[in-house]
């Protein structure tokens, strides 16, 4: 039986040396470093497609993942892609890819300073015209790679807001009020309205905290309403002032508008 367990043993060692020595002599892919990044050329989307099982991570990776703290940076491969003056930008995505992964993208020669975005799977960059942006695309497990595919596709416009508030309001007999006003919203799809209400009574600040949500972002003027209550006091018909925020937020951005507005408010009996 020993000498079976040696004979056996002599025998796995012998199969495994052409398996070893077609593993040490399969190449590491052509953009595995920077120097050899592939160029996305065309216009926007463009899909790519390798297998990244040999590429090799190295210091230089683990240095420009010094801003982002991507959990690995297993299988490194580059792209490198010139903005134009057509879009406001490029989102790149390895949704379709075989295993778990991210990128960190650079404006110009990467380095850590240079860091302008990164995450998993999907990332959005917004570019100046002209300028180059060089995207590493890793494994971010201990896996070391698979069948990689890489999509470039035109950056969404920005999302836009804008707000008015109407300068007048209601006060009702039990100390609350009522503010009432217009927003805009495009290219996003969520976001709300929210702020303050002041009015001096004597030598007394009342404010109070409003909010209206969820806004409608299809580019329509949509009225909006906010009751308005104070912890430290009853609002009274008179004069008063707002400050109001809006913000509206898309895929991978978020708008803001804000106003200032005097508002005289109107007694009221009931709601």
């Amino acid at each position: 039986m020993k000498k079976y367990r040696t004979v056996l043993s002599a025998l796995a060692a012998l199969a495994l040396v052409p398996v070893m020595a077609i593993s040490a002599q399969a190449a590491a892919p052509s953009n595995d470093t920077v120097a050899g990044a592939t160029v996305v050329t065309g216009p926007l989307p463009q899909t790519l497609t390798e297998n990244t099982t040999e590429a090799t991570t190295d210091l230089q990776d683990a240095q420009l993942n010094e801003f982002c703290g991507a959990p690995y940076t297993n299988a490194s491969v580059w792209f490198a892609y010139t903005a134009d003056d057509g879009g406001p930008g490029f989102v790149v995505t390895m949704e379709n890819s075989d295993y778990s992964g991210g990128f960190l993208v650079f404006e110009g020669s990467p380095t850590p300073e240079g860091l302008v975005g990164c995450g998993p799977t999907t990332v959005a960059v917004y570019t100046q015209p002209g300028s180059t942006y060089y995207v590493m695309a890793i494994s971010d497990t201990p896996v070391n790679g698979g069948d990689l595919e890489v999509t470039f596709s035109p950056a969404p416009p920005s999302p836009q807001i804008s707000l008015q508030v109407n300068p007048t309001g209601q006060a009702f007999k039990d100390g609350s009020a009522v503010l009432r006003g217009t927003y805009s919203c495009t290219n996003a799809y969520d976001g709300g309205i929210d702020g303050t209400l002041t009015q001096r009574v004597g030598r007394i600040k009342i404010t109070g905290y409003f909010s209206f949500y969820p806004v409608v972002c299809d580019g329509t003027s949509q009225p909006w309403e906010a009751i308005v209550v104070s912890d430290n006091g009853l609002f009274a018909g008179g004069k008063s002032a707002s400050v109001t925020y809006a913000y509206a937020c898309g895929d991978f951005e978020c708008a803001s508008g804000y106003a200032e507005q005097s508002v005289k408010l109107n007694r009221a009996r009931t709601h």
